[in-house]
């Protein structure tokens, strides 16, 4: 179970300075109000906003259907039963289920109190007001997790780095029985974990050049499914020739620059020789031969594929992109 004491911290404490809010400003049921600001604060800035219109545009509905349901029919279980009904209904037909629960307990405050009167029809928005501003307010002030982000990628990407550099030496081995693929899960739980953060650092941001890590664990994603396949391909290299060591000898150079901040097209004009010098070579003479030469074709088709997904991503990045991230990437965040 994954505890965010911040997430809690901050929500206890509103939910009493709601509730406290509430009680200085006499409200009825005034311990809803922080019941309200609980229910507000979500994980980003954008995530509370939303939840926030959603549930005044339905508070302005339930407030509408008590006041045509209880002061026209009066205060009855059918009729309460009548407005949870036609609020859920419209919930669920506008998509706006998270607000169902507030706004449930806004209707039993009018029944309750007998009331839909216009002095407890301001009651309610202020209670709703008082809860939901106070979430709001909370959430401006989220930590960012750029510090934290940074740290997952930089931890990511010498993962990445090292995966590499270890086929480098494999691809010209012998013997490869204590060539295992275990490197890639703790590789893969870090770029899962890169991907959620990178969604809150979104959530949090309201300028669309935030989407930066978002777009790069995409990358290094894609890359790393590419790097699986060339893992595979390397156990299945059954002999060892001269052929491979130019590779093996890319595959180092790769280890060596590979950083955020390269943009790769060195790597894929050392690539173009690579094919061109593999395209001069005699063909292979035996089956065994054949075999290993196509298998070092294709880990050379899958380098091309690596390298280019880089080259892409930097070729595809604004230039507030470069500034603000790239460039300066290599800058310790404290």
């Amino acid at each position: 179970m994954n505890i965010d004491p911040v997430k809690i911290l901050k929500i206890s404490a509103g939910a009493a300075l709601s509730a406290a809010l509430c009680y200085g400003l006499d409200l009825q049921y005034a311990v809803s109000g922080g019941i309200i600001c609980l229910l507000t604060i979500q994980d980003t800035r954008k995530e509370t906003l939303s939840i926030t219109l959603k549930r005044l545009v339905t508070f302005c509905v339930t407030a509408l259907l008590c006041l045509c349901i209880f002061g026209i029919t009066g205060f009855g279980l059918i009729q309460l039963g009548l407005v949870l009904a036609l609020l859920l209904i419209f919930c669920g037909l506008v998509g706006m289920n998270e607000a169902i629960a507030m706004n449930s307990v806004i209707a039993t405050h009018f029944f309750a109190s007998q009331s839909v009167s216009p002095d407890m029809i301001l009651n309610e928005l202020a209670l709703f007001s008082a809860g939901a501003g106070m979430g709001i307010l909370l959430n401006i002030f989220v930590p960012s997790n750029e510090a934290k982000i940074r740290r997952i990628q930089r931890e990511t990407d010498e993962r990445i780095r090292r995966i590499i550099g270890r086929m480098s030496i494999y691809i010209t081995a012998e013997d490869k029985s204590d060539y295992t693929g275990s490197c890639f899960e703790e590789t893969n739980r870090l770029l899962d974990e890169l991907r959620r953060e990178a969604v809150k650092y979104i959530g949090n941001a309201f300028v669309s050049e935030k989407d930066y890590f978002y777009k790069y664990v995409g990358m290094r994603m894609e890359q790393c499914i590419i790097l699986i396949r060339i893992y595979t391909d390397i156990k299945r290299l059954s002999i060892v020739t001269s052929h491979a060591k130019p590779i093996a000898d890319f595959l180092e150079k790769t280890s060596a620059e590979f950083s955020e901040i390269n943009d790769a097209e060195s790597l894929l004009a050392e690539l173009d020789r690579l094919f061109a010098y593999y395209s001069e070579e005699e063909l292979p003479k035996s089956r065994t031969e054949f075999e290993n030469r196509a298998l070092l074709y294709h880990i050379l088709c899958d380098l091309k594929s690596l390298v280019s997904l880089k080259a892409d991503f930097a070729a595809k990045l604004t230039d507030s992109e470069k500034k603000r991230y790239w460039i300066y990437s290599q800058k310790s965040i404290d």
